[in-house]
């Protein structure tokens, strides 16, 4: 909480440990209300990773399906410690995935055609 630059009666160490405990509590709610998003978003994100990989062509599929593989078990985590490092590793991970999906989906697809018409 910012205050003004005039001059405060100072609070009395009751006061200043309720408005504390009052901030803690709400920095707490906060944390959770953040986690929960951050979860809610990562979830929608595999999600639309398992759609699209329908529509990557089965031979092309098979060419990057060992390195897919090959990262989503190489991916060394600690849950239980709740390690921000961690997180970062699932960002990378995802993120990383996704490219490589999306790549994969785009290669499927016949190159459009130059136009053989000149223009004047």
């Amino acid at each position: 909480m910012v205050r003004s630059g005039k001059s405060v009666k100072p609070a009395r160490n009751g006061e200043l440990q309720e408005e504390l405990t009052r901030g803690l509590k709400h920095l707490r709610a906060v944390v959770h209300e953040v986690g929960d998003n951050y979860i809610l978003r990562r979830e929608g994100e595999i999600e639309a990773l398992i759609a699209n990989l329908s529509s990557v062509p089965p031979g092309r599929l098979r060419t990057v399906a060992n390195d897919l593989l090959r990262d989503l078990h190489g991916l060394k985590l600690k849950p239980e410690k709740g390690r921000l490092k961690d997180l970062k590793a699932l960002d990378r991970l995802i993120g990383a995935l996704a490219e490589r999906i999306m790549m994969a989906q785009d290669s499927g697809k016949a190159p459009r055609k130059k136009s053989t018409v000149k223009k004047p």
